[in-house]
């Protein structure tokens, strides 16, 4: 029985539109196949029936394995031995064929291999996230309910890197991490977050440390007996940062899109949430409507605004005097870093990002 392993963007992908097939499974797969094949064009129709993507597909060419490229097949040679736990096998309706895909860490440490950091922290944030990719939901993602929610975490990247020593792309996904953050719902709560607090140098407003759906508790009332109430909210980003004097703050920020937010009854239940989270005491709380995420002018000046209600220092540090020509040169660079940033990722849906990058 021949071996294919999806790998790569692809099996990142695939893992964002399933449900985790090691939820239901105590038996990880500890068996590396000796040896892989990139299938042919006649084949991949078939195994496409049970990967459910579109477009080309990457796959992981072990041993001896045939290497095939084709408009449907990018190939991808593998001459290093493989963590135990680095593949996971999926269903196959093709007959006399294996099928596996790569674990979703695999998978990160692969894509790092062939893309810059920011990219990189890009796709961290979305393999580390809560959500799954579902055509027939509004917006087209849905919260992954099942398991610990992220198909990968922190702690399993970086269990995954050690025991990965020598595999090419681990520096660059080292360096990733140290970015990323988990529980985002959605890929443009990712691309937000990136752009609102990643480093000057790497494209983002620097404006403080970054959480994604972090329970906040907020007053709801009295019970019939006078004692206080309390719900939970789940800003989709916080940024807390401290100001100049010490003193910490934070500041929620929801991206609410048409595609999910759209009508009365939606503008009604967005409205009430607000004036929950306006009840915590020193935090402010900003909405992004999709109108909003394709404003790079917008986002710049909402940006600012969030600094300044942190008491943070604007970014990035200039000395001497702004107006000088070589501090000017440095506003100007960190601008078009900002606006690449957005480009690439926040006007962006996941499968064009990944499509731009082949």
């Amino acid at each position: 029985m021949r071996a294919f392993v999806l790998s790569h963007f692809s099996a990142l992908w695939w893992f964002l539109s399933h449900r985790d097939p090691r939820v239901d499974s105590n038996v990880p797969n500890l068996v590396i196949p000796k040896s892989a094949d990139a299938p042919d064009v006649l084949l991949v129709e078939q195994l496409r029936w049970s990967i459910g993507l579109d477009g080309p597909l990457d796959f992981l060419v072990l041993g001896d394995g045939a290497f095939r490229r084709s408009a449907s097949v990018r190939p991808h040679g593998c001459t290093q031995d493989l963590p135990s736990d680095s593949l996971i096998p999926i269903a196959c309706h093709a007959s006399d064929a294996e099928l596996f895909v790569c674990s979703p860490e695999l998978a990160f440490l692969q894509i790092c291999q062939i893309v810059d950091t920011t990219e990189a922290i890009y796709f961290g944030m979305c393999a580390c996230s809560d959500f799954r990719f579902d055509p027939f939901a509004q917006g087209g993602v849905v919260y992954r309910a099942e398991g610990s929610h992220s198909i990968a975490s922190l702690r399993s990247m970086e269990a995954f890197l050690d025991s990965a020593k020598g595999i090419r792309g681990v520096k660059r996904a080292r360096s990733a991490l140290v970015h990323v953050c988990e529980h985002a719902r959605s890929p443009k709560e990712c691309a937000l977050g990136m752009l609102l607090c990643l480093p000057s140098r790497l494209g983002g407003f620097d404006l403080g440390q970054l959480s994604f759906n972090e329970g906040v508790r907020v007053f709801d009332g009295r019970d019939r007996w006078g004692r206080s109430k309390c719900i939970t909210r789940y800003p989709d980003i916080v940024v807390r940062s401290k100001t100049c004097k010490g003193e910490r703050r934070m500041v929620f920020v929801d991206y609410d899109p048409v595609s999910t937010h759209a009508g009365d009854e939606k503008a009604l239940l967005d409205s009430r949430r607000g004036n929950d989270i306006a009840t915590i005491r020193d935090a402010s709380h900003f909405s992004i409507t999709s109108d909003d995420a394709g404003s790079f002018d917008y986002l710049e000046m909402l940006a600012d605004r969030i600094r300044r209600m942190l008491g943070r220092r604007a970014r990035p540090l200039l000395r001497g005097s702004k107006d000088s020509a070589s501090n000017r040169e440095v506003l100007r660079s960190a601008r078009e870093q900002r606006h690449l940033l957005w480009s690439q990722f926040v006007v962006k849906s996941f499968d064009l990002v990944i499509y731009d990058m082949r």
